[in-house]
């Protein structure tokens, strides 16, 4: 079996687990379990083999191709719903400049939509469809997300940041070779670690908001591109491949990626202590300029 393969049977896998986890959960089932349960303690133990009659129907329910469609298209709605909240509470705190980059890249993913429901001509290919709805809320909400990752990174000069914690490495190691206490010593080379700490936490910023950059600017170049093509393509899955190569241009490494949900998540502590008045500020330019 291909990797693929797996990773395709694996989802049906978990997605059954998701319809069998949404009808036991279900408000009609916990009311049924509850009243069965009320009934064979009030009434007769006999209510509990109606109660085990209902859950296996529960369970057969689950099997069925109209009641996964159901759920799942459930599911998808409030996904697209947490996107949309997660994408606007990002972008309410975004300059205008990075509001109006958005505004494009918006405007292109109804146009690929606009198009891929024109080509639509049988429910066959409906699930690649859904595909491609789906691919865009996601590569929207990692975009305004790259946004708002270079609106925090992007207003720091990390090389003068750098330079000024390597200077004050150097003069901890001078203090301490001529130090004659102990003690001292120790607590100076303690300190000397912990800067050195910063150093490299200042390096993987600068590397990250370079890629950050250099990831936008692909997008950016690409946009023009792309909504030539949309409209010579003639079936969905044109649409889909140029979808996907969106999303491609968007990723980075787990390594990198770890430390970028680090450093954008809401109340993080990543970029503490790196602000100081010797800092040169790069605020001012705009997201164009790279």
């Amino acid at each position: 079996m291909t990797p693929h393969a797996d990773f395709q049977k694996s989802l049906s896998m978990a997605n059954g687990k998701n319809v069998l986890k949404s009808l036991y959960q279900s408000l009609p089932n916990l009311l049924f379990v509850g009243l069965m349960i009320l009934f064979s303690l009030a009434v007769h133990p006999a209510f509990l083999f109606i109660l085990l009659g209902g859950e296996l129907s529960v369970l057969f329910l689950a099997q069925t191709a109209f009641v996964q469609r159901m759920l799942g298209a459930q599911a998808e709605r409030e996904r697209k719903r947490e996107h949309q909240r997660i994408q606007n509470q990002i972008l309410d705190g975004l300059p205008e400049s990075y509001k109006n980059d958005f505004r494009a890249l918006q405007q292109l993913c109804d146009e690929i939509e606009r198009r891929a429901n024109e080509l639509e001509t049988d429910q066959t290919s409906r699930p690649l469809m859904d595909d491609i709805i789906e691919k865009l809320s996601s590569f929207r909400l990692e975009y305004v997300r790259m946004l708002r990752g270079h609106f925090l990174l992007g207003n720091r000069n990390y090389a003068e940041i750098e330079h000024r914690l390597e200077d004050e490495v150097k003069r901890l190691e001078r203090s301490a070779a001529n130090e004659r206490s102990e003690q001292v010593r120790t607590t100076l080379d303690q300190n000397i670690q912990i800067l050195r700490q910063r150093v490299t936490k200042v390096r993987q910023l600068d590397e990250l908001v370079r890629l950050i950059e250099a990831r936008l600017r692909v997008v950016s170049d690409s946009l023009q591109l792309i909504q030539d093509e949309v409209y010579s393509m003639t079936d969905v899955h044109g649409v889909s491949v140029v979808v996907d190569e969106l999303l491609v241009k968007l990723e980075m490494n787990e390594e990198l990626r770890s430390y970028y949900d680090d450093v954008i998540a809401e109340g993080s502590s990543a970029l503490a202590g790196l602000d100081s008045p010797q800092s040169i500020s790069r605020s001012g330019q705009r997201l164009t300029d790279y």
